[in-house]
C-alpha cells in the first residue's frame, strides 16, 4: 500500500476520532514521523472539525458599545455646559437686586429679556435631549436584540457539540462495528477516490455515517445510504456533504450483510436508481 492509499483508507479520521486500536494508532504515528504528507493529512482533518464546530458562532457587531458611549458622553457634556450658563444667570440676577432704586427699571427689562432666551433656549436643549433620548433608545434595544440572538445561537452551538459529544463516545464503543465503504470496490464507481464509513451498533442497530471523501453533487441531486438484507437494498437514509456535520445519523438497520451509496434525486428514492459510489461488506 503506497502513502495516498494509507491516507485514503479511514485510518486519520478513527486515530483523530479516537476509533483506531492501539496497533493501529502505533503504525499511524510511525507513519507521520516518517512521512510528511501523512502529518499534513492528519493536521487537515483536526482544522476541518475544528472549523466545523465554530462554523455557526454569530458575534454582536464591534462598534455597537462604543458608539452607545459616545452618546453618553456628549449628553453629559452638554448637560454641564447648560448648568454653568444658568449659573451664571443666577449670579447676573443677583446683581440686580443690590442695584440702586433708581436703575431698578431698566435692569428688569434686561433681565426679562435675559429671562425669555434662556426660556426659549432651555426648550430648545431639552427637545434636542429628548431626541436623543429615542435614539439611544433605540440603539439599546438594537443592542439587546442582537445579545438576544448570540445567546440563542450560543444554545444552538452548545448542544451541536453536545451531540457531536455524544456521536463519538457512541463510535468509541467496543459493540460499534465499522464498515469502511470504497469507491474502488464498485468497479462502475464514478468516483474510484470516493471514500464514507458506517458505525453499526450491534446491539441497537443503530446506524452512523461518516463522510470520509465523496464529491459534492447538484442541486437537484441527494446521495442515499443503502443496506443490502439478504441481497435486496434497504433504504437507510439520505445526506449532504459539506453541510459541517461530520456524524449523520442514519435509519435504524436490525440486519445487513453490506452498505453502499447512491447517487439519487433530491430526497432519494424507493430503489436504487442512481450510480453506486462506494461499497462496504459487514465482516
Amino acid at each position: 500500500m503506497n502513502i495516498q492509499e494509507y491516507i485514503s483508507s479511514g485510518i486519520i479520521e478513527s486515530y483523530v476520532l479516537g476509533l483506531a486500536d492501539e496497533q493501529e494508532q502505533a503504525e499511524f504515528e510511525r507513519m507521520c514521523a516518517d512521512h510528511s504528507e501523512v502529518r499534513e493529512a492528519r493536521n487537515s482533518f483536526e482544522i476541518l472539525l475544528e472549523k466545523q464546530a465554530q462554523s455557526t458562532a454569530i458575534a454582536p457587531p464591534k462598534n455597537i458599545r462604543s458608539q452607545v458611549f459616545t452618546e453618553l458622553q456628549i449628553k453629559g457634556e452638554r448637560k454641564d455646559n447648560s448648568t454653568g450658563k444658568n449659573n451664571s444667570n443666577t449670579l447676573d440676577s443677583s446683581d440686580v437686586r443690590n442695584a440702586p432704586v433708581v436703575r431698578m427699571a431698566n435692569w428688569v427689562r434686561y433681565v426679562a429679556a435675559a429671562s425669555v432666551i434662556l426660556l426659549i433656549g432651555s426648550t430648545a436643549l431639552n427637545f434636542y435631549f429628548f431626541n436623543r433620548y429615542k435614539s439611544f433608545s433605540a440603539k439599546y434595544e438594537e443592542v439587546v436584540a442582537q445579545n438576544s440572538d448570540f445567546a440563542k445561537n450560543k444554545e444552538v452551538l452548545e448542544a451541536s457539540n453536545k451531540e457531536y459529544q455524544t456521536a463519538f463516545e457512541k463510535l468509541r464503543d467496543p459493540a460499534m462495528a465499522v464498515i469502511k465503504m470504497e469507491g474502488k470496490s464498485v468497479p462502475t464507481s464514478p468516483d474510484p477516490s470516493s471514500m464514507a464509513t458506517v458505525y453499526w451498533d450491534s446491539r441497537t442497530k443503530d446506524v452512523y455515517l461518516f463522510v470520509n471523501n465523496m464529491p459534492s453533487p447538484s442541486a437537484d441531486k441527494q446521495y442515499q445510504l443503502w443496506a443490502i438484507v439478504d441481497g435486496v437494498p434497504v433504504d437507510a437514509g439520505v445526506f449532504d456533504v459539506g453541510n459541517g456535520v461530520p456524524v449523520r445519523t442514519m435509519k435504524n438497520i436490525p440486519k445487513a450483510q453490506a452498505f453502499a451509496v447512491t447517487l439519487e434525486k433530491k430526497g432519494g428514492s424507493p430503489q436504487p436508481a442512481g450510480d453506486m459510489y462506494v461499497l462496504g461488506k459487514v465482516s
